[in-house]
């Protein structure tokens, strides 16, 4: 399959992607790595991600995301750049504050871990940012925790022991047992760096026994979360803060059995860096016990050994063989690891500039592949619109000439039928009538003293009247029936198949309605009332269409005369 920036494929005639599928998979691979298998999550994640087409942005961003998050386990850091990255452009793409967040907190811990301060802390806050405008107290725990390790970059372990303690109060509030204990693993770390720090400015014995108190207390308690969690990789790694927490302290025979196990859980499952740190944890406690030259001869065997250790980890044999012979007075040993040292940190730096380049190069390569692609849907849609223009067009025309023939035979303020209307619809309907055999009746309706209403509550109020009056009618009368407003406060109901008795009896309903109504919404102290006339029966042979409305109106003004709010039948 041809690759694509993004990592994507060519999807041929023959793919056929199973969504369902694909996320159990995902979830399954998630899993997976919650248990300390991130090699084998990630190489099932990345041929995932060859199957997952280039429409399916979401589930795309949600496995870069993923990879970003995990890529670091296994020491690849330009490869969680350039997949946090492309999650980010999928992210704002989307406009998904979830993805967004996830994104950005990788990006963050790899910029950490490059030393590139200033941009993880930009990553870390707008990740913040993102996840409490989604309520999120699990993702806020996340951007925090990295948000820390970013102030740790910065050499300000201090702000970095806050800033994790407050993710952990937060990830209380949610349900991740990882960000949890990541968050307390970190702490442990910090608190380490601080002991190193104090150490370093020759602080008070006092200053130094309570951050080597915090070290040991949150190293326990994240080594306590990682034996819940069931990972063996979280254990070894709480297990490394806490034997160095316990060296530290010079606390020997408590630190013994846990370095026993951490060397164990290292080597037996190849975590290569944790089993090459335990290493060098166990010289240093052979020189703490007492032993400097068998320590510093376990260091140079792990040093001068058949696997490379990488960078970070050869820079603590380097310093811990310095410092195991400086403790022998051996200081011209000690002088060259010391000078070894100081190469390598040039050494570390200069490589350091090169990654910190390669991710501004991904980051640039990305922005312009989004932008390539953004001008292609730009291209797309133009395309698009063009076709769609005329259909536009023509919709419209539709529209006007039903909105004409509404205006025709629709009143404006009711949404009834107009007068037009019903002098067009009534002989129809009793022609109708006539030729079925069927009875009719015609209801002429009124608003009593509807000018009183207008001169006492002004026009606006009136016109509500109508409109509400208008809606009780309709609600109230079947859909086959006539109905419209043939005057200022004037309606007609022309009802086929109901006599006039019947529908004496349904217009009794209506003028209920009317009175029962709550006018006194619409104006405190506002009453409606109606007057109904009817009129109706069988239809005579073609009689003029205007006798039947002629006789509703008469009987209306019957009720008029008789008192208002009343029906009367003709």
């Amino acid at each position: 399959m041809p690759a694509l920036l993004d990592g994507s494929h060519t999807p041929d005639a023959t793919d056929r992607f199973d969504a369902a599928a694909f996320d159990a998979a995902v979830r399954a691979r998630r899993e997976q790595a919650a248990a300390g298998g991130y090699q084998a999550s990630c190489e099932a994640l990345e041929q995932l991600l060859l199957t997952c087409p280039t429409d399916e942005a979401a589930r795309r961003g949600l496995v870069l995301a993923l990879l970003a998050h995990q890529y670091p386990r296994l020491g690849k850091l330009t490869s969680s750049a350039r997949c946090a990255t492309e999650a980010l452009a999928l992210a704002e793409r989307l406009n998904d504050d979830g993805l967004l967040a996830d994104a950005l907190t990788s990006q963050c811990y790899v910029y950490g871990q490059l030393l590139m301060g200033r941009e993880a802390l930009e990553s870390g806050m707008r990740a913040l940012a993102a996840a409490r405008r989604l309520a999120d107290p699990v993702r806020e725990a996340w951007a925090l925790n990295r948000v820390a390790a970013a102030y740790c970059s910065l050499d300000n372990p201090t702000q970095a022991c806050a800033s994790v303690q407050q993710a952990m109060e937060i990830a209380a509030l949610g349900d991740s047992a990882e960000v949890s204990f990541s968050c307390c693993n970190n702490l442990a770390y910090f608190w380490l760096r601080r002991v190193d720090e104090v150490k370093a400015l020759g602080g008070e014995s006092t200053m130094l026994a309570a951050a080597l108190a915090n070290a040991r207390r949150t190293a326990e308690r994240a080594t306590e979360l990682a034996r819940d969690s069931g990972s063996p990789f979280q254990v070894a790694v709480a297990l490394s803060n806490l034997v160095n927490a316990l060296l530290a302290g010079d606390l020997l025979d408590d630190a013994l059995p846990l370095l026993n196990e951490f060397g164990h859980i290292a080597h037996d499952h190849n975590y290569r860096s944790l089993a090459i740190e335990a290493d060098v944890q166990r010289a240093i406690f052979v020189s703490r016990k007492g032993e400097p030259v068998r320590a510093a001869h376990m260091l140079e065997a792990l040093l001068n050994g058949s696997n490379e250790p990488p960078p970070q980890l050869r820079r603590l044999l380097l310093r811990s063989l310095y410092e195991t012979h400086k403790v022998c007075s051996q200081y011209r040993q000690a002088l060259h690891w010391l000078e070894e040292l100081g190469a390598l940190d040039r050494q570390i730096a200069r490589d350091n500039l090169v990654l910190q380049t390669e991710v501004i190069l991904i980051r640039d390569q990305v922005e312009q592949a989004q932008a390539r692609a953004d001008s292609a849907a730009a291209d797309a849609r133009r395309e698009r619109a063009r076709a769609a223009h005329l259909e536009s067009e023509q919709q419209r025309l539709r529209e006007h000439a039903m909105a004409l023939d509404r205006a025709a035979h629709e009143d404006v303020l009711t949404g009834l039928h107009n007068r037009r209307h019903a002098e067009f619809a009534l002989p129809l309907l009793i022609e109708g009538a006539r030729m079925a055999d069927q009875v009719i009746s015609v209801a002429a309706l009124d608003v009593d003293h509807f000018k009183k209403i207008n001169d006492t509550y002004g026009h606006a109020v009136g016109d509500a009247v109508l409109q509400q009056l208008a809606q009780l009618l309709r609600h109230r009368l079947r859909s086959a029936d006539l109905l419209a407003r043939i005057g200022g406060e004037e309606f007609v109901a022309v009802l086929v198949g109901i006599a006039p008795p019947q529908a004496a009896e349904i217009c009794e309903r209506l003028r209920l309605a009317v009175s029962e109504h709550d006018w006194a919404a619409l104006a405190t102290g506002l009453v409606v009332r109606i007057s109904v006339g009817i009129a109706g029966g069988a239809p005579q042979q073609k009689p003029p269409h205007d006798t039947l409305l002629h006789r509703a109106d008469r009987a209306l003004y019957a009720a008029k005369r008789s008192g208002r709010n009343r029906v009367h039948m003709d």
